[in-house]
This record gives structure tokens, C-alpha cells and sequence, in this order.
């Protein structure tokens, strides 16, 4: 094998031409045509007794086309690999020849670039520490009543107040016309969630039960009925009920409701506190995963492959089209702009060749024993934590999601240790705000 290196003067993308012979291709398509001489059928023949020279003739340019494509692929990667090449993305074959004795192709393609970490005890990054405190329990178990609250009308002759629920009928009129879907009955509402146009809500606001009144309002000019849009209207309200939430005490009933069988209340915020302690390290594992990828993405500077970006761009825009369409969008009715991707796009590339050069620097690896005790770890706060190790254990794709996890924070921690930190105290109700 004859091996050509064109090297750009500048840039990523080399030229490659390559010159084998032809011998090996010639014996693998004969190989091919006898294993199809054997079971293929034709009119006037028994099977195995077709002449080889008519299972040639009809299949012999399939077959060599087939096997061509193999050999030239796999020869790319054997030069590459003669060269000492780090190929990055796909490549590209042009000027493909069979020229019976040899063949000879001419591929283009992308190579992975240098890269020069920065001193990474010169980075500055905020590093988050955070804890549960008893009023994070308690704020916990507050917003686990609230789950389970229910509204009992008021007593009297109680003026609806923002967080009170009331029950309506209501009507809609724009320029004196009823609109289509202007009318309800029954319907309940909590003044205050946001639910109704500007001014609805507000406009119920101090009313009682059976009371009617007609409010003004404006529809917003991005309403998503453009004949409403930005129309004033006028709505005619009646109160059936007003009510106030009820929330249920923290007693022995309101626990076994969380599967905290002996309704025992100390044990129920243990069980909390856990739970909490779960998430929160969690939260702060990847927020400082976040900021060391951060710091690192803006010291480092590199030259990156045209074909990785685009290929990342083209999984973006597939993701995104997955996801439209679980969401109900019909695909075939979006149009997406691959240059929107293009900064992220390069962002991520640039970040994977960053850690993959740390996890090469600093010897970085994780063992199926970390990957089975974190998975065992997040599985512990599910009703049956073996049902979810093994669903684990049974689906590839996400075992190795967790092991890209993992090494992502045992790069973080290694920064971390070397770069100059600033600790930051959040709150638990931050880091959950923050995601």
C-alpha cells in the first residue's frame, strides 16, 4: 500500500491518496460470487449448478462495488494509523479508481488538533457548597402538605383575596359579540396563579359568593387567537364559591401517605432529610461540574474539526426534532437553522477535547464497581432500588451516560484541587431554583 500525505499549511483538513493492489479485492468478490453461486435460483438451472460465469456476469459489479467500499474504508484507517494520523469525523473519498490491477483513491478528511491545557492552578472558579438545615425539612414537608391540600368554601359573606380559590361562570364579549371559547361555567380558579389574561384575575378580587360583576380587560397583543389579540373585552363574572386552602397536619395518616408505613413523624423527616441530602449533593456535584467546564472552556483556545462540528450540529438538530415530535409537532412543519446550533455545537467539541485530554493527562478512569455504586446510590430512593439497577444493567446506552458522568466529575474534582476556588454557601431552595 502506497500512502500520499498532503498537509494543509494551516488548518485541520489533510489529503490523503492511496495506491493498493488489487489482488486481495479480486479474491474476496470471487470468494462472494461462489457463496452466491451456491444458493442462488435461475430458471433452467438446479441449485449450486448455476455457471459461475452468468452469477458473475449479473452479480459480479454489485458485489465488487460492496467490497470495494469495505476495502477502501478499512485502507483509509490502516494509512491513517501507518501515519500516525488522528483522524476526527468521517472521511471524505474522492477520485475513487478501479483500475483493475490497483486501485487508487484520494480521501480528504479532518485530523484532531494539539491541545495546550492551561495551567490549571491559574483558574479561578466558584466552587458551591450548600447543606439541609431543619428549615429546609420543614420547608419540604410544607410544600408536600401543600400537594395534598384541599379547598373548603369560606365561611360568610368572605371577600375573594389572591390565593383563594373561587368558582366562576364567566362570559366574553369584544366590541358587544359573544367569541368562540368566551364562555365557561363552573370553572374554578386561584386568584393569583396566572392563569387568565392580565387583569382577569385581579378584576375577581374582592367579590363574594353570588356576587356578578362585568370586568374590562385587554387581551395581549401576542395572544395566540389573532382575531382576539390585542382587542379590549369586556367579561361577565359569576361567583359560586369562594374558597380558602385547607392544608392536612403532619400526623401518623398524613405520613403513611409517603410510604412511611409506621406513621411515625421523626421518621418520615429522616426519610426527608435523606432524600434532600440525595439531591442536594447532586445539585452541587453538577453546578461545580458546570463552572470547571465553564473556566476551562474560556482559557483554552482551539482550532476545531469542521466535520466534528457539523456532525454535532446535525445530532443537535436530530434531538431537537425527536423532541418537537414527542411534544405533538409534526417534523416535516419545522424548519431549524443550523447556524443557531453552530456556538454550542463548537462549544461542546471544544469541551470534549479539553476533558479527553485531561482524562489522558491525569489518568483518569472509572471502574464498573463506582458505576454500579452510583448507580445503586440514585436507585435507593425508588419503591423497589433493584427493579432499577437492573433496568441499568440491561440498557447500554445509559450505563455509559452515567460513566460519562462520573468521568466528567472526577475531572471537576481534579480542577478543582489545583485551581484557586472561592467557596460560595447556596441555600438548598437555590440550587433546586438553579436546576
Amino acid at each position: 500500500m502506497q500512502v500520499t500525505v498532503n498537509k494543509p499549511e494551516s488548518g485541520l483538513e489533510y489529503e490523503m491518496e492511496v495506491v493498493l493492489p488489487a489482488e486481495q479485492i479480486n479474491e474476496q468478490v470471487n470468494q462472494r460470487l461462489a457463496e452466491i453461486r451456491r444458493t442462488v435460483k435461475m430458471d433452467g438451472f438446479r441449485p449450486g449448478k448455476v455457471p459461475l460465469s452468468i452469477v458473475k456476469k449479473r452479480y459480479g459489479p454489485q458485489v465488487r462495488q460492496e467490497i470495494l467500499g469495505d476495502v477502501v474504508y478499512k485502507a483509509f484507517y490502516d494509512a491513517a494509523a501507518q501515519e500516525d494520523l488522528k483522524v476526527a469525523g468521517y472521511p471524505r473519498f474522492e477520485k475513487l479508481e478501479d483500475e483493475g490491477d490497483t486501485i487508487r483513491f484520494t480521501a480528504k478528511f479532518d485530523v484532531l488538533p494539539e491541545i495546550e491545557l492551561p495551567d490549571l492552578s491559574s483558574l479561578e472558579v466558584e466552587k458551591v457548597e450548600g447543606e439541609i438545615t431543619d428549615a429546609d425539612v420543614d420547608a419540604m414537608i410544607d410544600k408536600l402538605r401543600d400537594q395534598k391540600k384541599r379547598w373548603r368554601p369560606a365561611n360568610g359573606n368572605k371577600k375573594a383575596a389572591e390565593g383563594n380559590q373561587v368558582i366562576i361562570d364567566f362570559e366574553g364579549f369584544v366590541d358587544g359579540e359573544a367569541f368562540e371559547g368566551g364562555k365557561a361555567e363552573n370553572v374554578p380558579l386561584v386568584l393569583g396563579s396566572g392563569r387568565m389574561i392580565p387583569g382577569f384575575e385581579e378584576g375577581i378580587l374582592g367579590m363574594k359568593k353570588g356576587e356578578e360583576k362585568t370586568i374590562t380587560v385587554k387581551f395581549p397583543e401576542d395572544y395566540h387567537a389573532e382575531s382576539l389579540a390585542g382587542k379590549d373585552a369586556e367579561f361577565k363574572i359569576k361567583v359560586h364559591s369562594v374558597q380558602v386552602e385547607e392544608k392536612p397536619e403532619v400526623d401518623e395518616e398524613f405520613v403513611k401517605e409517603f410510604g412511611v408505613e409506621s406513621g411515625d413523624v421523626e421518621e418520615f423527616r429522616k426519610e426527608i432529610r435523606e432524600n434532600m441530602a440525595r439531591e442536594l449533593k447532586r445539585l452541587v456535584t453538577a453546578q461545580n461540574r458546570n463552572a470547571v467546564l465553564a473556566a476551562l472552556d474560556k482559557a483554552v483556545e482551539i482550532k476545531l474539526p469542521k466535520s466534528l462540528v457539523d456532525q454535532e450540529i446535525q445530532t443537535m438538530m436530530q434531538n431537537q426534532l425527536r423532541e418537537l415530535q414527542m411534544q405533538g409537532v409534526d417534523p416535516s412543519q419545522v424548519q431549524l437553522n443550523a447556524e443557531d446550533f453552530r456556538e454550542r455545537a463548537e462549544q461542546r467539541i471544544r469541551l470534549g477535547l479539553v476533558i479527553g485530554q485531561l482524562i489522558k493527562d491525569l489518568g483518569i478512569e472509572v471502574t464498573p464497581e463506582e458505576i454500579e455504586a452510583y448507580i445503586r446510590e440514585q436507585a435507593s430512593a425508588y419503591e423497589d432500588p433493584e427493579e432499577v439497577v437492573q433496568w441499568y444493567k440491561q440498557n447500554p446506552e445509559h450505563l455509559r451516560e452515567i460513566e460519562a458522568i462520573l468521568v466528567e466529575n472526577k475531572v471537576a474534582d481534579a480542577v478543582l484541587d489545583k485551581a484557586k476556588t472561592t467557596a460560595v454557601k447556596k441555600t438548598f431552595e437555590e440550587l433546586t431554583a438553579q436546576g
